[in-house]
């Protein structure tokens, strides 16, 4: 991929950007090897590697987490909330697009989840003349159906967005060869199938370190089986 005079790269997940180890590789990759800046755009809660916390062209915006008081809400309200929070969730994604970060010369954003995410990146990246690329790691509707069924209205128009969305993007990356064949036979979408690779922080064990973590593993679990005969006998008198 080419990149213009603007040298950047957006990187969006609608999620805890600590537990999405392949988009944290992504913006490493960007910013080690191709040289550009990045800006993350995704919700906090989990530490993300260090080496992407250090890296002086990485840069992170945390959105705020949308409270999770679904379960307890009564079910006349649930069907609004499912209207409701994506609609926050968009608004707050295209302030994050559009007006917090520079603009970018690429979207890199994670499916799913599809909605509002897909929406919300296609307008930014149209808003700022930069591309569109996902990075489809799951179909997103069919997450959407183990909750609420697959004839439930909310999935049918899910997977229209994904879809519709989906095929308005630049270009695509998927996670396995299966996954690339299901996009370009069903939804007519060609992807470009990107295996998941350990950075290099991720290196072999020397026999030495080997050695120490075996040994202090196999100390903690007598520990622990010492603790549990203890209790056991303790309980037992």
């Amino acid at each position: 991929m080419e990149f213009g005079k603007r040298r950047r790269a957006a990187v969006v997940v609608l999620g805890d950007i600590g537990r999405s180890p392949r988009m944290q590789f992504h913006a490493l990759s960007l910013a080690r090897q191709a040289n550009l800046e990045v800006d993350i755009v995704a919700y906090g809660g989990s530490d993300p590697y260090s080496a992407l916390l250090e890296h002086q062209s990485i840069h992170i915006h945390t959105m705020r987490l949308w409270p999770s008081r679904d379960g307890v809400l009564p079910k006349i309200f649930r069907s609004v909330m499912l209207l409701l929070k994506p609609l926050i969730q968009f608004i707050m994604l295209l302030w994050f697009l559009c007006v917090k970060i520079k603009a970018p010369d690429v979207f890199i954003v994670q499916n799913p989840p599809s909605v509002p995410t897909l929406v919300a990146v296609k307008w930014a990246s149209w808003l700022r003349q930069s591309s569109f690329i996902i990075d489809w790691h799951n179909f997103g509707y069919t997450l959407l159906a183990l909750s609420l069924g697959r004839s439930s209205r909310f999935v049918a128009v899910y997977h229209w967005v994904e879809l519709h969305f989906g095929k308005m993007a630049h270009g695509s990356l998927c996670v396995t060869k299966a996954m690339q064949h299901e996009l370009e036979q069903v939804w007519g979408i060609k992807a470009t199938v990107l295996y998941d690779q350990p950075p290099e922080f991720f290196c072999p064990t020397h026999l030495e370190e080997k050695h120490k973590v075996n040994q202090t593993a196999f100390q903690d679990i007598l520990n622990m089986q010492y603790s549990r005969n203890f209790i056991l006998i303790v309980d037992c008198s």
